[in-house]
């Protein structure tokens, strides 16, 4: 996208910081904006009411005015990225995103403005009768933000100013009627909105002897909208009733058990009509299945197994119309079953057995005759091993990553979901947690080595000054593994906090490589790298370094509201947000590599709007007690990279770099190259849709959708991380962006292909 420039007349800007002694504060004053309304013909226009709001999202900042007599508004804002509005009862109204304002002297915008044309209306019921109360809500596609909404009067009469001539979409709801959405072209002087009443439906669902059944059998579930509908149910002996039903198709589903442990599920769909009552019906009559299905269930080595066989007739879901069916049964010692009553042979066989594996699916096809043996394989691998004592007796209580196990025998198991490697914790009180690595592989079971837990040592020390003499008291000390030194969150490092002397203490403490970590904040930091054999490291902090700077569109117009993260080798991660001014002030870990992320806010929009500019990581480091000013520009370019992962966010990340990067083979290397990666755009909380109700994101739920956007032509890597529990894995797409404008990349799950590295697709 380019960025249009409004004339300004250009100043410099300073520095700026906070009111830390020893940093200078720089004057930011606030600027004049002109605002020129003039009509088609280039006639100044009186009258009109300018809006200025400050564009990062959340921003309360604004400014408001009304233009003279020759058609002019002035205004004082501070320097910066604004979005301007006006409104004007004969004039359409007028949004403009891209209004930058640097400091200096008075800026000057001319708009101008189109003639308004007539929208109005009343709005009736089916008898003719004015309802009074409706929100009506009107979108033009190509606005950027809808017109304020009204209400129809108590003579069901309504009118929007400031419409412009197009196409526009209108929305009318109230409660207890049909919602409506018009597409409507204008100018349009008497609109005659025709609300209905909703409906109700009386279902009933009958089996397959034409019988009606209990009530509590079926449920609606609308085709057209992404929402379940508000509905009351009223539920009787023989039907049930959904009263407050929108018009619209809906797919009906209707259920029956023709059997203990058996369903078959019915799906039609139905049209309901506005402001009636209707009834339909879910109807099983003369479907009768094929009676009784038998196997015994089978190991691939013929042992038979016990659980739970579940079997599934038809789709998996009720998407759409049709029959679909389940049964379910417990087997018998020599692994023989009966599902009583099945629609016809049986889509997918499960097997429901106790843990360790749990779950078992149909190897190969089935069987060509019922009562047939049916193989299961389970699908999972298992990871199977003992705890023992010192004294080489089993260790009955110990805790798996966490979670607590009782073993008489000290043996345990851990499912293999997927085949690639893993790594587990083994701890009990009174030792040391044992580190646990092991390749796993789906449908085998392998033997891991016994462990054989151990005391451990005491490490105990002092965490003092950079004077080497003056205890830190009351700070906090991480003891973390040193692969874990830049995940947080997934596990949490053992933690303890110094005394009045700064003295600290860990017990129980793993004779392999590990590290001690200090973030005293102000007074600085510390990383050391705890040997095998060490007991007793003093821990001086290393004063941090103050890093200071100013965030601008490119030029000298600040931007406020950008959020600043600086990430440090060993974990150390600072933030910040720059203010009105622009600018930002951080204190940083001294003599360690850094960068630099920043993200502007969406536009100041109820709907979901990208940030209008990208950054790009910056590389710092600071010496200890050094002071250093990095300004940050966006990236220029005109290209967007779409990335989606077949996959939600719940375990999947995205990165890129710009070049050929070869594939981290290391965690530091991974954690390096995540520091330095471009990340996508963020995930917005909520917006609002078409018909003005607040959707709120599913968040790491949500699809692994992954949007990099300003990106100049050349060459890249993207990075895809899995991260599942016990293991994780990296895809390496190289891509090659020749031309400006939207590329989609569609990539499956690290855990499902083949290969780490991907051949490169062409970004389409």
């Amino acid at each position: 996208m380019r960025w249009s420039w409004v004339g300004l007349v250009a100043a410099l800007l300073a520095c700026a910081g906070s009111s830390r002694s020893g940093y200078t504060r720089w004057p930011m004053d606030e600027v004049a904006l002109a605002v020129r309304a003039v009509d088609g013909s280039g006639q100044p226009v009186p009258g009109v009411t300018v809006r200025v709001r400050r564009a990062d999202h959340g921003s309360l900042v604004a400014r408001s005015g009304t233009t003279d007599a020759a058609g002019v508004a002035r205004l004082q804002v501070m320097p910066g990225w604004y979005i301007v509005q006006t409104e004007a009862g004969a004039f359409a109204n007028v949004t403009r995103t891209d209004v930058r304002l640097a400091p200096g002297t008075e800026a000057r915008l001319d708009l101008k403005l189109e003639p308004a044309v007539p929208f109005a209306g009343h709005v009736l019921d089916a008898a003719g009768k004015p309802v009074a109360g409706v929100r009506l809500r009107l979108v033009r596609s190509d606005d950027v933000e809808p017109l304020s909404p009204t209400e129809s009067d108590a003579d069901g009469r309504f009118r929007f100013e400031g419409v412009a001539a197009g196409t526009v979409v209108l929305h009318a709801r109230k409660k207890g009627w049909n919602p409506l959405r018009l597409e409507i072209p204008t100018p349009t002087s008497e609109l005659t909105v025709m609300l209905e009443g909703l409906s109700s439906l009386r279902l009933q669902v009958l089996d397959p002897q034409g019988r009606p059944l209990l009530g509590d059998a079926a449920w609606i579930r609308p085709v057209e909208r992404e929402d379940d509908v508000e509905s009351f149910t009223e539920r009787t002996a023989e039907s049930t009733v959904f009263r407050q039903l929108p018009a619209g198709r809906y797919l009906i589903t209707g259920r029956y058990a023709p059997a203990p442990g058996c369903w078959w599920e019915r799906t039609i769909e139905f049209q309901i009509p506005s402001g009636q009552q209707v009834e339909g019906a879910v109807s099983f009559e003369g479907i009768h299945g094929i009676g009784p299905w038998r196997g015994r269930a089978v190991d691939p080595t013929g042992r038979a197994l016990g659980g739970i066989v579940r079997a599934r007739m038809g789709p998996p879901e009720a998407a759409e119309p049709g029959l679909r069916g389940a049964c379910e049964a417990r087997t018998e010692s020599d692994g023989h079953f009966v599902l009583p009553q099945v629609l016809g042979v049986p889509a997918a066989l499960t097997l429901e057995a106790p843990e360790p594996s749990k779950f078992w699916r149909l190897e190969g096809g089935l069987p060509a005759e019922n009562g047939a043996s049916v193989v299961f394989r389970s699908g999972e691998g298992l990871l199977v091993g003992r705890v023992l004592r010192p004294d080489g007796k089993p260790q009955e209580h110990f805790r798996i990553d966490g979670t607590p196990v009782q073993a008489p025998q000290g043996e345990y198991a851990r499912a293999v979901p997927l085949s690639h490697g893993y790594q587990w914790f083994l701890d009990a009180e009174g030792f040391a947690p044992a580190l646990v690595r092991s390749e796993g592989r789906v449908n085998e079971e392998l033997t891991v080595r016994d462990i054989v837990l151990e005391e451990g040592r005491t490490v105990r020390g002092r965490v003092v000054t950079d004077d080497g003499r003056t205890g830190v008291p009351m700070q906090e000390v991480e003891l973390v593994e040193t692969f874990d030194l830049e995940v947080r969150g997934q596990r949490a490092p053992q933690k303890v906090l110094t005394d009045p002397d700064g003295r600290y203490r860990f017990e129980h403490v793993a004779r392999r490589l590990q590290a001690l970590r200090v973030d005293a904040k102000l007074r600085g930091t510390v990383l050391h790298e705890l040997m095998p054999g060490e007991d007793a490291p003093e821990l001086r902090l290393v004063p941090g370094g103050e890093l200071q700077g100013s965030v601008t569109d490119g030029g000298r117009v600040p931007l406020a509201g950008v959020e600043l993260e600086v990430r440090c080798e060993g974990g150390f991660t600072v933030s910040a947000v720059t203010d009105v001014a622009g600018r930002y002030s951080a204190h940083v870990p001294g003599g360690r590599e850094c960068f630099l992320h920043a993200v502007a806010r969406p536009l100041n929009f109820p709907e979901p709007r990208s940030p209008p500019v990208s950054f790009s990581p910056q590389r710092i480091q600071l010496a200890p007690s050094s002071r250093q000013r990095i300004d940050v520009e966006p990236r220029q370019g005109l290209a967007v990279l779409h990335v989606a992962v077949n996959a939600s966010r719940e375990f999947v990340s995205a990165f890129i770099l710009p070049g050929d990067v070869p594939l981290p083979r290391t965690p530091q290397a991974l954690y390096a190259l995540i520091r330095t990666g471009f990340d996508a755009e963020p995930l917005p909380s909520s917006w609002v849709s078409e018909e003005g109700q607040v959707v709120f994101s599913s968040g790491c739920l949500s699809a692994a959708a992954f949007d990099f956007r300003h990106l100049p032509l050349g060459h890249y890597t993207v990075f895809i991380r899995d991260e599942t529990d016990g293991g994780g894995a990296v895809l390496r797409v190289p891509v090659d962006i020749e031309r400006a404008g939207a590329h989609s990349l569609s990539l499956e799950r690290p855990f499902n292909v083949s290969l780490i590295t991907a051949p490169a697709p062409n970004a389409k």
